[in-house]
């Protein structure tokens, strides 16, 4: 799981403009990434400068990026993210 008030603080800390497949996620919504979006995801955070990120921002980032890896391994597989 990964909380939205940190997914939001990593996205301030890296850039939306450079994240625009996580910048899209409703954070009221529901949103699934799955397939090319995934790769789109991942893509755009490996070139990402996640140095810049500490503590929650960075643990919400890597479990994305774990996921992720899951993904391209396994293309059933899907990325959810629950809105309120």
């Amino acid at each position: 799981m990964v909380v939205d008030g940190e997914l939001w603080a990593a996205l301030d800390t890296l850039g939306r403009h450079r994240l625009p497949t996580l910048a899209r996620v409703d954070p009221y919504g529901d949103t699934l990434l799955r397939g090319e979006a995934v790769d789109r995801m991942m893509r755009e955070l490996e070139d990402s400068d996640l140095a810049r990120l500490r503590g929650a921002e960075h643990r919400a980032v890597s479990t994305l990026l774990a996921w992720g890896l899951r993904c391209r391994s396994d293309r059933e597989l899907r990325i959810a993210f629950s809105g309120d």
